[in-house]
């Protein structure tokens, strides 16, 4: 089982600066792991607002340079490193990300690389298996101290996928954990075959679906290309994600259902601050679901008084 949880499913410039739809990426919360993947502005304050606590994320996957996707990879590097007091967690990104594009620039500080238990450079032809080993990281209020106790390693697969896309570094993904394959195109134009077989069988294709239709700015999927995607690929189900402003505006639940009408394959469209669960099969809330535990902590806690 796989949680995916949304921490902002919003795209493009004018939607980035607006903020209707978040750019916080999204979280793949496993069994015994906790991935970030494209940790953009305001990816912190909507993990905190959905119940998570940012130290114990295990790995950032960072698909390519652009703010959107890796403005707050820096103040998570901080959390998982214990707040700086230990060298744990796993950055795994995009050249681009980690030493810089043609000009020089790299998005992720050598600083917060230096943070990480691990940095990895990684790209659209590559293929790993990650392990990772669990520590426990120190409170707010411990000392600089060694890490705690380590327990077993923990493991998820990552195959690359090409895009196209202006940052030449950036990959899309097929992610295997706890025996569930979710794909991640990123930012990319619909590239015939060789999306089409890099994305078949899926439980699971998370699509960065820009637009509704094409209006001729290269670099990212629209609703038209998407269908010939899904008619060929046939994931079991398709989420959309990094929806653009027109679309947001003109309904996303309604592109979905286009989508899935035309393509044959079931499709909703992401919401901020709602995870889907692949076990249960549905959407939760995460601010209701923080809500429910701490109620329960509550009504533990007051029952534990009446005992004593």
């Amino acid at each position: 089982m796989v949680d995916i949880l949304f921490l902002g499913t919003g795209g493009g410039r004018f939607n980035l600066v607006k903020q209707l739809r978040g750019t916080g990426g999204f979280m793949l919360l496993g069994r015994t792991l906790t991935l970030h993947v494209d940790p953009g502005p305001g990816a912190l304050l909507r993990l905190l607002d959905a119940g998570q606590d940012p130290t114990k994320t295990d790995a950032l996957i960072v698909t390519h340079m652009h703010v959107d996707h890796v403005s707050d990879a820096g103040v998570l590097a901080e959390a998982m490193s214990g707040f700086t007091f230990t060298r744990r967690g796993l950055l795994v990104a995009a050249q681009s990300v980690l030493e810089g594009d043609r000009h020089g620039d790299r998005t992720v500080s050598r600083y917060h690389q230096g943070l990480l238990g691990e940095c990895a450079a990684f790209g659209p032809n590559d293929s790993r298996q990650f392990e990772i080993k669990k520590e426990k990281s120190p409170s707010s209020s411990t000392a600089r101290a060694p890490a705690g106790p380590s327990t077993p390693a923990s493991s998820f697969h990552l195959r690359g996928v090409p895009v196209k896309h202006d940052d030449k570094a950036g990959f899309g993904f097929v992610l295997e954990m706890d025996g569930v394959k979710i794909g991640y195109t990123s930012d990319t134009e619909y590239l015939p075959g060789i999306h089409d077989r890099a994305y078949a069988g899926l439980d699971v294709l998370i699509a960065n679906n820009l637009k509704s239709a094409a209006d001729g700015i290269p670099d990212h999927l629209h609703s038209g290309d998407l269908i010939k995607l899904l008619k060929s690929a046939k994931p079991k189900l398709c989420i959309l994600s990094h929806m653009g402003l027109g679309l947001i505006q003109s309904g996303p639940e309604a592109e979905a259902a286009r989508i899935e009408s035309a393509s044959g394959v079931p499709t909703i469209a992401g919401k901020d601050g709602y995870y889907y669960c692949t076990d249960r099969c549905g959407w939760f809330d995460a601010a209701k679901e923080k809500k429910k535990a701490s109620e329960e902590k509550g009504r533990a806690r007051e029952g534990q008084k009446k005992l004593e």
